[in-house]
């Protein structure tokens, strides 16, 4: 074993040579490199290596990189790069060749190994890398993906990218991912091509006349792409749709993309997604920079073939989907004539799907609300959101709004807690508790508004409710007894809660903050919480240990003697991996690494 890594040692001896010779490192340093690589190599000749004792050199060897990097900035001398540096980096790339045979599985070596490579701009070694990687895992689409847009994008190959597609998809016929990048990448090549015969009439370099005509310039081959991709998964509609944004950020693809939509109506004319990648064909992609009547021209279009499908295709989704292309356009903005206009028809929309649909769903009466508001229509949108909650007895969003709307349109004060009031009832007797957190939040905000002399009653009604509602509402009522009624009544209220489960930290460290705020700080209540926090949560909360053990340590209050005695019961009490966290951060803790 001796002999090895003193052969491996002697071949670094001519770098090193290099390194003292113009001056980037001392003697004493050169010493100290060759110690280090010896301690490396001797780990790397055991019998039972592992994966760590390779990560550990390769990191020594990019540290070092680095160093000499430095180095060569403060000097500034840049020569004998390829007797210093590429010795090291065919060093590295040796270790991880080493490592990654030893550990095929683990992408992430993999993928350290490649960015390296990638870093150092080693495209023939990137090659090779991928040729090993996808041999061992040529069961990942994504890993040829990468490979092939390596092989396009950086090595500037697109005859080795294309033969790496073709592989992965005998690899994978039914990935949508494997073809919809293919498809990309045939298109990219296409547009490459372009630029270059542009390049060239630009230069009066004349290229042949007829090489415009050529079939790869005009997306032929994606073409093809597309059209194997829809044999092998003709009923697959998602995949039909993948390709419409991949064809629309090109300029020359225009033929392909009526071919799609054309073969999209004719197979899939019952599909509300279809149906709606029609109606939205109709805006060109930079309809942001393009003038107003355009914009509007090209709406009514949308609009038109939209009216088409709903009456083809009278569902909910479909309705659902016309409805959302009115909101986006309206949220566009525009002139007033214009947006009012587009507020008109999207309130038109809705009152259409309202008839149309015997029960309208729950995000189209929350679309309808929000338009309602933009226009103005609170009335309307009041009237609205009772029909709505009485559609949807369930929904926890629809109970919010029609909440927060009466609240917000009843001026008269005591009409409005009365209805107020009646309204959080009725929502709460048809709303399962563990779902009506956001209920209670908007009532509780109300309360504190417009009624706090009820607003404890409230907090103790919450309390009692589902531990998703109760939990939160603890914490809120500790913060309300302490702004109502100083220390003495925070500290009654949390005698009174802590007894009640459930309980989370976050109650227990509200509490302590509170505390911890006082000028004059009571350590008996302090220690008293986290005395109760601990038989709540002292098997699984490291972090409640380490902050009790530290508060005794840190605070002019504190006593650092009870620190060994918490120490030792947060191990007797702490269970499973939680021990092995404990001990770390208690470590960095004592060091000085932990705030």
């Amino acid at each position: 074993m001796a002999e090895f890594v003193q052969q491996n040692i002697e071949e670094t001896i001519p770098e090193l040579e290099q390194l003292e010779r113009v001056g980037l490192f001392a003697k004493e340093e050169i010493k100290a490199i060759i110690k280090r690589r010896t301690h490396h190599e001797y780990r790397l000749v055991r019998r039972q290596r592992d994966k760590e004792d390779f990560l550990k050199y390769i990191q020594y060897e990019v540290n070092l990189l680095h160093l000499i990097k430095k180095r060569r900035n403060r000097l500034h001398y840049f020569f004998k790069k390829d007797e210093i540096e590429m010795t090291i980096i065919t060093r590295i790339l040796r270790l991880f060749r080493r490592t990654c045979t030893q550990n095929p599985e683990d992408l992430k070596l993999w993928s350290s190994y490649i960015e390296f490579a990638r870093t150092w701009h080693m495209m023939q070694e990137l090659s090779r890398v991928f040729t090993r990687l996808l041999k061992v895992h040529s069961d990942k689409p994504a890993l040829w993906i990468m490979a092939a847009k390596f092989q396009m994008e950086e090595n500037s190959s697109s005859e080795n990218a294309r033969g790496l597609m073709l592989r992965a998809l005998r690899h994978h016929p039914k990935s949508h991912k494997l073809w919809t990048e293919y498809f990309r990448l045939e298109l990219m090549n296409a547009d490459k091509q372009r630029k270059r015969y542009a390049l060239l009439k630009q230069s009066q370099i004349e290229p042949d006349e007829d090489d415009m005509n050529d079939a790869v310039m005009q997306g032929a081959v994606a073409k093809m792409v597309y059209k194997q991709a829809i044999q092998q998964m003709n009923d697959d509609i998602d995949l039909h749709l993948a390709f419409l944004p991949i064809c629309q950020r090109f300029d020359f693809t225009q033929h392909i993309l009526d071919e799609i939509y054309s073969d999209l109506e004719e197979s899939h004319a019952d599909s509300e997604l279809v149906w709606n990648a029609l109606s939205r064909r109709h805006l060109s992609p930079d309809s942001q920079e393009s003038e107003e009547s355009v914009v509007v021209t090209e709406e009514a279009k949308c609009h038109t073939v939209y009216d088409e499908a709903v009456t083809s295709i009278p569902t909910p989704k479909m309705w659902s989907m016309y409805v959302e292309f009115c909101i986006e356009r309206l949220e566009r903005g525009g002139s007033v004539k214009t947006s009012n206009q587009r507020a008109r028809q999207t309130l038109n929309v809705l009152d259409r799907a309202h008839k149309a649909c015997d029960t309208l769903p729950e995000e189209l009466f929350d679309r309808w609300l929000t338009v309602l508001l933009i226009v103005g229509g609170v009335d309307e949108a009041i009237s609205a959101a009772q029909e709505a909650v009485t559609v949807h007895p369930t929904s926890v969003n629809l109970w919010c709004r029609y909440m927060q709307l009466v609240i917000q349109n009843i001026t008269d004060a005591e009409q409005q807690k009365t209805n107020v009031t009646k309204l959080f009832e009725k929502a709460c007797s048809n709303l399962k508790s563990k779902n009506s957190l956001p209920l209670w939040k908007i009532a509780m905000e109300w309360c504190l508004a417009s009624d706090p002399a009820n607003l404890e009653t409230l907090l103790q009604t919450g309390v009692r409710e589902h531990k998703h509602v109760a939990m939160v509402l603890k914490e809120h009522y500790l913060d309300w007894a302490y702004l109502q009624g100083g220390l003495k009544t925070v500290r009654r209220v949390y005698s009174l809660l802590a007894k009640e489960k459930p309980l989370t930290t976050e109650f227990f460290y509200k509490y302590i903050a509170i505390e911890n705020a006082q000028t004059d700080t009571k350590m008996k209540q302090i220690r008293s919480c986290y005395e109760d926090a601990l038989r709540e949560f002292g098997t699984t909360e490291p972090d409640l240990w380490l902050d009790f053990i530290k508060l005794e340590l840190t605070h002019p209050n504190g006593d650092p003697s009870n620190s060994p005695s918490l120490h030792w019961r947060a191990m007797q009490a702490l269970q499973g991996d939680h021990v092995e966290t404990f001990t770390i951060k208690y470590t960095l803790m004592q060091t000085g690494h932990c705030s």
